[in-house]
């Protein structure tokens, strides 16, 4: 599918072969042209023949594929702890797998860095939990190169810049062609400076006001303008971000948006990580930590985890699989150097756009880097149950891998949803945690770093004043520099949750360092 593109000759360096991919950085799955010399990666341009991308490629992108394998921070090989950290060989690990995990319970953590191999692999070995909401309906309804289409986009809280970067260009394309957007937001985030409309809320609020919508009951003339606009024009759109789903407003908010959808035939997709098969949440894993003698994390998981959790983890054996030496890494027993997802064939589906994409392997990793569905399969017999598992969401194999446009998957739509509407606090001053334009692997690469060099936390100035806060926020023991921004709306407090103790260039501190619910990304300060 991909051998036209290869004919393309975008760079200006000497090269003898090129292949073509689908960057997994994010849910757009761009695709792009990666260059070689002699085997060695040379440059990377966007492939222009792909619909999504069309020829571009972001910094994170750019960043994920380019500069991970040159990184000399980067991990290879394989660590075994003792009194310290000592490289040991591939059977060596092999057989201490097979040891521990045949000795009680195993859970598996998985970041968006897993594959969908490693999570069918996970799922005959023990019970898997992600990092991100698990959404069991349909989590867009269109795919986000229909975004240009709409005519009346409402935006709750999402911020495609920050996390899929170039679906905002769809966004754009939209509000060029005269689209009246309308954001709702705890930040002023990039989306909110092509608004024709724009609320800074704080979360309960602008949940009251998406109730405020869907009720019988005459609102605000902003309500009724959006509920005559959602009537008179079929296939309005909705965005949403992931993290409303990772927090208390979760079941409500679930509620709401098929009520719109049953009531106004709206259009929606849900911007940020989302995990769209059966696994459990950090919540419950949160919960259940006692039940297993055995943890394997892919990704950087751990930094979710509190002081509680770190400390019962000591009597636990953990193995990760890692790109970099962060806390993870640091809190294991066993780790592995992990293939990017360019070294490996990939499925990316670890978003809320509901399709899944195929790319192929397009860089040949040097010796000393894994995945766990290769290790795992070693050390135990594990069926190869990717062909199976897709057929039951509609998608052959085959087809996907010959796919440029992804297929989407066959879920159920959101107003087949069960679900119970929960309590939440209905007032305070929230700390709002969520990535911002730099995510965590960003601040291994001292390109990326530079954007954003500080973990600080930004608040309103009339809510500093209400508080009493001045240049210092203490949040459950832990100390932040404290910047007063009008663009932080009232009674939230905001901090980057993309920071960790290991990162090598001005080191954060981790969420569960700081918040006593760090699955979720949205909790009260009483």
């Amino acid at each position: 599918m991909l051998s036209e593109a290869t004919k393309l000759s975008l760079t200006l360096r000497d090269f003898d072969e090129s292949k073509v991919g689908l960057c997994a950085g994010c849910g757009c799955s761009c695709g792009y042209i990666a260059y070689f010399k002699k085997g060695r990666l040379v440059d990377i341009y966007g492939d222009p023949s792909e619909p999504r991308g069309m020829g571009s490629l972001c910094t994170k992108g750019l960043t994920y594929i380019h500069q991970i394998p040159q990184n000399p921070l980067r991990l290879k090989g394989i660590f075994l702890r003792k009194e310290e950290f000592e490289e040991v060989d591939y059977k060596t690990a092999i057989n201490i797998i097979k040891d521990k995990l045949s000795k009680g319970k195993t859970a598996f953590l998985l970041g968006r860095q897993s594959g969908l191999e490693d999570y069918l692999t996970a799922l005959q070995l023990g019970e898997v939990f992600v990092d991100a909401p698990v959404i069991d309906f349909l989590p867009s309804t269109i795919p986000f190169t229909w975004w240009n289409q709409a005519k009346l986009i409402l935006s709750v809280d999402a911020e495609p810049v920050f996390s899929e970067v170039m679906s905002a260009r769809f966004l754009i394309d939209a509000i060029e062609k005269g689209a009246y957007l309308v954001c709702l937001s705890s930040r002023y985030e990039t989306l909110c400076a092509k608004a024709n409309k724009r609320l800074l809320l704080k979360p309960d609020r602008m949940l009251a006001f998406l109730r405020g919508v869907v009720s019988p009951e005459k609102g605000d003339e902003l309500t009724e303008f959006i509920k005559r606009s959602f009537f008179l024009i079929k296939g309005s759109l909705v965005l949403v971000g992931s993290h409303l789903f990772n927090s208390p407003f979760r079941s409500e908010l679930t509620y709401l948006l098929s009520e719109l959808k049953r009531k106004f035939h709206i259009n929606y997709s849900i911007v940020g990580d989302v995990m769209p098969f059966r696994a459990k949440e950090l919540k419950d894993f949160f919960e259940r930590i006692e039940d297993f003698e055995n943890i394997v994390v892919v990704g950087n998981v751990l930094r979710y985890l509190g002081r509680r959790e770190l400390e019962a983890l000591k009597s636990k054996f953990v193995i990760s699989f890692e790109l970099f030496p962060n806390l993870t890494a640091n809190n294991s027993d066993l780790v592995f150097g992990l293939k990017n997802f360019s070294e490996r064939e990939f499925i990316n589906y670890r978003h809320g756009f509901g399709f899944l994409t195929y790319s192929p392997q397009v860089i040949l990793p040097e010796d000393g880097f894994y995945t766990l569905s290769e290790v795992f399969s070693d050390a135990f017999r594990v069926e190869n149950k990717t062909e199976e598992f897709l057929r039951d969401y509609g998608v052959e194999l085959n087809e996907l891998k010959s796919s440029k446009n992804g297929i989407m998957l066959r879920m159920k739509s959101i107003e087949e949803s069960a679900f119970e509407v929960e309590e939440y606090a209905k007032e305070g001053l929230y700390v709002h945690t969520a990535p911002s334009l730099v995510e965590e692997l960003g601040h291994w690469n001292p390109w990326t770093h530079e954007i954003e060099q500080r973990q600080r936390a930004y608040i309103n100035p009339k809510t500093a004043r209400e508080h009493h806060l001045r240049d210092k926020v203490e949040i459950n023991g832990v100390e932040f520099e404290l910047v007063e921004s009008v663009n932080v709306a009232e009674g939230v407090i905001y901090i980057s949750s993309e920071y960790e103790e290991f990162q090598p260039f001005n080191p954060g501190v981790s969420v569960g360092m700081f918040l006593k619910t760090p699955y979720y990304r949205y909790e009260t300060l009483t």
